[in-house]
């Protein structure tokens, strides 16, 4: 009974049933039963604000170097997500255009697929290539008839060129967003640092505790000046004339006074124990005040640099999807590509009959 089975497999009618009849039903198939799909194709590239320029004098080549691997990978994604497939749904009705009559049972959407029947079947129907030189995007996607499947790839395309806006832009705002909200706070600092300096000032009625110890040190200077002078005249008159002569009674009020005066100078800057603050205290504070407020100042201005830093980064980070090709109008189906389908499965099923004749002899040797 093997070597009936054997020999029936390699004669007429194992390659009847193994090649010819598979081969017969799968053109039968695509000669009469398939339904005709339709391709519209589309090339896409995503252009950085920074090259729109050079893009427009130079051509393709400088918008292509304005986009990345990166860029064109993130579209390929967004196109193949199911966030893609539920706008398709809501704008075209996808669903009712796969599963529509007249279509063929194998190419045809069960009308009650499930949401991840549909989003397998959906894959099915779109082809994505991306160019690793020019950095661009070629889109397929078929359709029963050619004007749904244009329409289809300008939604595709529309919808895409959206996602990279609204992700560029986003980007952009978020990025400047901080960058603002980082120089407000600065300028709300240095409004209060400031503001405290100037209270400080108008509480102790000075503009600056260092000008003003500076001004009392020159006054003291010269009142040491005087009271030196005065002492060498006390001197001179102590040398031919009485303890209580009138000139040297007069030297000595004078030195006395000047003695008082000095005093009373330098209890200005050091703490001399009375009610108002000395010098070296109001000083002290006032330089506290003043780094605060010029800390503030200078972050303040950092923060407007990076402000301005930011914008101009945020504004070469926004990108736009150009169609280097807009969607076509499909003039004839090309799917199913119903020769080299059949001449396909031929092949496979020949190659399949001589493996499968060559492994019954194989078993046959053995079994001998």
């Amino acid at each position: 009974m093997n070597e009936t089975l054997t020999s029936k497999f390699r004669g007429r009618t194992g390659y009847l049933l193994v090649v010819v009849v598979p081969v017969l039903l799968t053109a039968l198939y695509y000669g009469l039963l398939a339904t005709d799909r339709y391709v519209s194709q589309a090339r896409i590239i995503v252009e950085r604000d920074s090259s729109r320029v050079a893009g427009l004098e130079l051509g393709l080549l400088s918008v292509a170097q304005g986009s990345s691997a990166l860029d064109v990978e993130l579209v390929k994604r967004f196109i193949e997500s199911p966030a893609m497939l539920d706008y398709l749904e809501q704008t075209l009705q996808l669903r009712a255009h796969y599963s529509q009559d007249g279509v063929d049972f194998i190419s045809k959407l069960d009308a009650e697929a499930s949401r991840e029947s549909f989003f397998e079947y959906y894959l099915k129907r779109i082809e994505i290539e991306i160019d690793e030189d020019a950095l661009t995007l070629d889109l397929g996607v078929e359709a029963f008839d050619p004007e749904f499947g244009q329409k289809l790839g300008q939604a595709i395309v529309r919808r895409a060129e959206q996602f990279v806006n609204d992700v560029g832009q986003g980007l952009a705002r978020e990025q400047v967003a901080f960058a603002q909200g980082e120089v407000e706070n600065a300028n709300t600092r240095l409004f209060a640092a400031s503001d405290e300096l100037i209270k400080y000032q108008n509480e102790h009625e000075l503009l600056s505790p260092e000008l003003e110890s500076a001004a009392v040190s020159q006054i003291i200077a010269g009142l040491q000046q005087e009271l030196a002078r005065q002492r060498t005249e006390l001197k001179a008159y102590q040398s031919y004339l009485s303890r209580n002569a009138p000139e040297v009674v007069a030297a000595r009020g004078r030195i006395q006074a000047l003695q008082q005066q000095i005093d009373q100078e330098r209890s200005k800057q050091v703490n001399s124990g009375k009610k108002a603050q000395a010098l070296n205290a109001l000083q002290s504070r006032y330089k506290e005040l003043e780094l605060t407020a010029r800390v503030a100042a200078d972050i303040y201005q950092a923060g407007l640099a990076s402000l301005e830093s930011a914008k101009l980064d945020a504004s070469r980070k926004v990108k736009h999807l150009i169609m280097v090709s807009a969607p076509t109008l499909p003039e004839s189906a090309t799917r199913p590509r119903r020769m080299y389908v059949v001449v396909t499965v031929f092949a496979i099923l020949n190659i399949l009959y001589l493996i499968g004749g060559m492994i019954l002899a194989i078993i046959e040797d053995h079994r001998e």
